[in-house]
């Protein structure tokens, strides 16, 4: 799911304003990082612990950034070789509440729930934030009771 249409970032921050400010944040800080030349793990942790973890901007964590068209956090395991270096910074556990609820489904239900987020065709920031509020959950439920007898 956190992979899906781009990248979720719902779990990079809290009390969101809106897309247009989503979206300057994220480009702010991926010119940061750019803008540095980061090699290690000490760069890595540098840029790390550039702000404090509660200095978010509109809601949206300062380590976020955005390659390729898709957000992704540059202190992730898989791009260190399963060091986690948003340990002591991030909530490195936390899931939101479709992420669990979908890690208890059957494959059957979960390949649905792909199929219905897919046929959304929302853009990563627009997806991020109905994961975040939960309401794709509540929509894919919603259609489930709807179909059923």
């Amino acid at each position: 799911l956190c992979q899906l249409n781009g990248g979720c970032m719902g779990c990079c921050g809290h009390d969101f304003i809106s897309k247009k400010k989503i979206k300057e944040a994220i480009d702010k800080n991926t010119k940061q990082f750019y803008s540095k030349e980061i090699k290690n793990k000490d760069d890595f942790l540098g840029f790390r612990d550039r702000y404090d973890v509660t200095n978010l901007k509109d809601g949206v964590c300062r380590n976020l950034i955005e390659r390729n068209g898709c957000f992704l956090c540059p202190l992730h395991p898989s791009l260190h070789k399963g060091k986690d270096l948003r340990e002591n910074h991030c909530d490195v556990n936390y899931l939101c509440k479709t992420a669990k609820e979908f890690e208890t489904w059957e494959d059957q239900k979960k390949e649905e729930f792909l199929q219905f987020i897919k046929s959304k065709n929302l853009d990563n920031l627009t997806y991020s934030m109905k994961m975040d509020k939960n309401i794709l959950l509540e929509e894919f439920k919603s259609n489930k009771s709807n179909l059923e007898c």
